[in-house]
């Protein structure tokens, strides 16, 4: 049988264990606390077992959801790279260099990475676009 799971959730509960309170967590995700523990009650009552055995100083897992969240971020883990793939391989695909090129690059740096792009993807047409700079906001 099937389960069905909203990723937040998934993240939640990593997050309330990286955290160790739902307090905490809840603080982090900027959710309300209450709004946290629902979401892990739903997900305890889809797997099928207690995940968190809470108390006054705020939870820890149980044997059974230390299992499960150490295959959960793993899961997520994988997703994410496989996500990022996705997104390169688009952006590929659409002729669109990854990084762009600043204004002062010298000209000669620019046609020597175009032909080398050019040399290793073929089968891609590429435009050019001047854009105004974006500022690249790592998470």
């Amino acid at each position: 049988m099937r389960r069905r799971v909203q990723l937040i959730t998934l993240e939640c509960a990593l997050i309330v264990f990286e955290e160790g309170s739902f307090l905490g967590a809840s603080r982090r995700m900027g959710i309300h606390h209450s709004a946290l523990s629902r979401r892990i009650r739903g997900l305890e009552y889809a797997v099928g077992t207690i995940l968190f055995e809470r108390h006054a100083g705020g939870v820890r897992p149980t044997l059974a959801g230390a299992r499960l969240l150490r295959n959960l971020r793993r899961v997520l883990t994988d997703l994410d790279g496989t996500l990022a793939m996705e997104e390169t391989d688009r952006r590929e695909q659409a002729g669109i260099l990854p990084g762009g090129f600043e204004t002062a690059v010298h000209a000669t740096e620019l046609l020597d990475a175009v032909a080398d792009f050019i040399r290793s993807r073929p089968d891609v047409a590429l435009r050019f676009v001047e854009t105004k700079r974006a500022t690249t906001r790592l998470s």
